[in-house]
């Protein structure tokens, strides 16, 4: 029979494992996990960076071994929902593991304790509690945002004085000044994600990183037909990103199938029509405070859910002119000016020659 101390001794393998993910999961928790028969370790992994095989499931797959009777030791509560891979918790039981040894429960709704229960049912034995202080002080920042953050949405662009945001050929490089770049950039560090479209992508081939002034938000595109090739920034597979594509395309290409890179598919029919699609899907995927950084169609798609919290906006004093030069937000608009949606607070900085806008509802 395996002592207390010994499983202490491996569950501490298991969250010296986990660390490695470290800067590179965010949102997601940091989960290592190792697999153990007769006494000793077949199998070892963690959770590498978003969008990534699960923890449960490398050990698992990558055991040379047959895992049948084995123990797997895991740092929070394996997954009972669908993501990129099907739930850890299928996969444990499918694989005729014996018993499943745990160091907390998931606080996260979708699978807090199902997965235990379920496990149970299916003859598994559980044992939870294993360093759960130490557990808990390592994923704090993942259980704070489960728990307490709420979602925020800002919108930020920059514009001519004649509220342009390209010229009529596209071409929007660059509007706002280096100080303004340089205050985004810094800004970035504060969201989970940042989001654009495909239009965006294939005009200015942006890195949408935070330039090393803290970590890289989750990139995020929209792009509904895959029109982005391998060339471009967003799939270098350097940052985590995902990429939301219609669900009736079949054919992916291969440069998709990287490191960093998550392919979600979403029923854009629906998501054109309501643009919560899109905010639901991601806030499944615990993605809450998303900065949108797309042009006018996005902007006013999602200005039309009424859930952006804030716009940022940075005026440079130039003029683009064109009635075929996009503005900043486009979509059909409101057909009276009482209609119009409203914003309360207003702050105004200055940085250099650029003036920003900050409202919020």
């Amino acid at each position: 029979m395996v002592t207390v101390q010994e499983h202490k001794k491996y569950m501490q393998l298991v969250l010296d494992l986990a660390k490695k993910g470290n800067g590179y999961v965010f949102p997601n928790p940091m989960v290592g996990a190792i697999l153990v028969k007769d006494n000793k370790i077949i199998s070892k992994g963690y959770h590498k960076y978003f969008g990534a095989a699960h923890a449960e499931a490398q050990v698992i797959n990558s055991s040379k071994v047959s895992v049948e009777g084995a123990t797997l030791y895991v740092n929070l509560e394996p997954c009972n929902n669908w993501g990129k891979c099907p739930p850890c918790v299928d996969l444990i039981i499918k694989s005729k593991i014996k018993t499943v040894v745990c160091a907390m429960k998931d606080p996260n709704p979708l699978t807090g304790g199902k997965s235990f229960k379920k496990l149970k049912a299916a003859g598994i034995t559980v044992i939870n509690g294993i360093l759960e202080k130490q557990a808990i002080q390592l994923n704090k920042e993942y259980i704070n945002h489960i728990t307490n953050v709420k979602s925020y949405i800002l919108i930020k662009s920059a514009v001519s004085l004649d509220g342009k945001i390209a010229t009529c050929t596209g071409d929007s490089k660059w509007i706002s000044n280096e100080k303004s770049r340089k205050f985004v950039h810094k800004l970035r560090t504060r969201f989970d994600a940042i989001l654009v479209g495909t239009n965006t992508v294939l005009k200015d081939n942006p890195v949408l990183s935070s330039r090393g002034y803290g970590k890289n938000p989750i990139r995020v595109v929209l792009d509904e037909k895959l029109r982005i090739s391998a060339n471009y920034n967003v799939v270098d597979g350097t940052i985590p990103t995902i990429i939301l594509y219609d669900e009736s395309i079949k054919r992916i290409p291969k440069y998709f199938n990287k490191d960093c890179i998550k392919l979600v598919p979403v029923k854009y029919k629906h998501a054109k029509k309501d643009f919560n699609v899109i905010i639901e899907k991601l806030n499944k995927m615990a993605l809450k405070r998303i900065m949108i950084e797309g042009g006018g169609e996005i902007n006013a798609s999602a200005l039309k859910t009424g859930k952006v919290d804030e716009v940022l906006l940075f005026v440079a004093p130039i003029i683009v002119g064109g009635r075929n030069a996009k503005t900043f937000v486009e979509g059909e608009g409101v057909k009276n000016i009482k209609d119009s949606l409203k914003f309360s607070k207003i702050e105004i900085k200055k940085f250099g020659s650029d003036i920003a806008i900050i409202t919020k509802r």
